[in-house]
C-alpha cells in the first residue's frame, strides 16, 4: 500500500495563493458589513454545510457571518429514511426556493452574500444566487465553487447558467475557485479494481473561509476597528470572550430579521 492523497493538498495551497488579489478583495467587502454592524450572508446546501459552518461558528471565527442553512437542503446524514441523501438531491433540484429564502431576511447596502457550493451546478445555489444578484444588484456576490466544474460542465438550472455564469454576471461578482479537480475526487486506487477516491472541493473551501477569515481581521485592526473573535472555549478562561461574541452576533442576527437600514429588493 502506498499513501499519496495528502501531496494532493499542494494543489490546494498553491491555488489559494494565486488568488490572493481576489481574496483581499473580499474580505475588504467583509470588513465594510461588518464594521457597519451588518452581516456577511452565507448559504450552501448539501455537504457544502460543513463550509457555513466553519465560517459562522467555529474557534476563531469572527462575528457578522450569518448563515443560510435549511434544514431540507442540508441535513441528509441518516443517508436513508426520512431525511435521506435522495430526498435532499431531490429538493435541491426544486427551483424557486432561493426567493423564498430571501423572503426571510432583511439586506442592508454592501452586505453580501456567499454561494457555496463544491461543483456551481447544483440548482438550489445557483438560484439563489440569480435571486440574489436581481434584487441586490449593487450588493456583493461571493461564490465558494469550483472554476473548472461550473465553467466547463452543463448547467443543470432552467436559466441555462451555473454560478460561473451568475456570478461573472454580477455588478461586484467573485468567483473564489475550491480547486478541486474535474469530478472532485483526486486519487485513482489501481488493484483488483480501479477506484477514485478523496474529494477535495470542501478542503479547499475550507481553506478559502480560513484565509478570508485572516484577512478579515486583518483589515479590520487596520482601521482601528476592535472586533470579536471566537476563542477555544477549553483552555483556560474564556467565558468573558464566549458571552461577548454571542452577543454581538444576536445583535447581528436580530438586524437581519427587521433592518432598519433595510434596501427595498427589485423584484420582477
Amino acid at each position: 500500500m502506498n499513501l499519496t492523497f495528502p501531496l494532493q493538498l499542494d494543489r490546494i495551497r498553491d491555488g489559494v495563493l494565486a488568488q490572493q488579489s481576489r481574496l483581499i478583495a473580499v474580505a475588504k467587502c467583509f470588513a465594510d458589513a461588518i464594521a457597519a454592524g451588518g452581516l456577511v450572508h452565507v448559504y450552501a446546501n448539501g455537504h457544502s454545510r460543513v463550509t457555513v459552518e466553519e465560517m459562522c461558528v467555529r474557534m476563531g471565527a469572527l462575528t457578522g457571518f450569518h448563515p443560510l442553512l435549511a434544514q431540507a437542503l442540508a441535513n441528509f446524514t441518516d443517508v436513508v429514511g426520512a431525511d435521506s441523501l435522495r430526498l435532499n438531491q431531490a429538493i435541491e433540484r426544486v427551483e424557486g426556493l432561493g426567493a423564498k429564502m430571501l423572503d426571510e431576511f432583511e439586506f442592508a447596502p454592501g452586505e453580501p452574500l456567499v454561494v457555496v457550493s463544491a461543483t456551481g451546478q447544483t440548482q438550489a445555489a445557483v438560484d439563489i444566487a440569480i435571486e440574489f444578484n436581481r434584487r441586490y444588484p449593487d450588493n456583493p456576490l461571493i461564490t465558494i465553487t469550483s472554476l473548472q466544474q461550473s465553467r466547463e460542465a452543463p448547467p443543470k438550472h432552467s436559466s441555462g447558467k451555473t454560478l460561473y455564469h451568475v456570478v461573472n454576471g454580477a455588478k461586484r461578482g467573485f468567483l473564489l475557485d475550491n480547486c478541486m479537480p474535474m469530478g472532485d475526487v483526486s486519487v485513482t486506487v489501481e488493484g483488483n479494481q480501479t477506484y477514485r477516491v478523496c474529494p477535495l472541493s470542501n478542503i479547499g473551501a475550507l481553506t478559502l473561509v480560513h484565509s478570508l477569515n485572516e484577512l478579515t481581521i486583518q483589515e479590520l485592526d487596520s482601521r482601528g476597528i476592535k472586533h470579536h473573535v471566537l476563542q477555544n472555549m477549553h483552555l483556560g478562561q474564556t467565558q468573558v470572550n464566549y458571552d461577548d461574541w454571542l452577543s454581538d452576533q444576536r445583535g447581528r442576527y436580530a438586524r437581519a430579521l427587521s433592518n432598519p437600514n433595510r434596501l427595498t429588493p427589485i423584484r420582477e
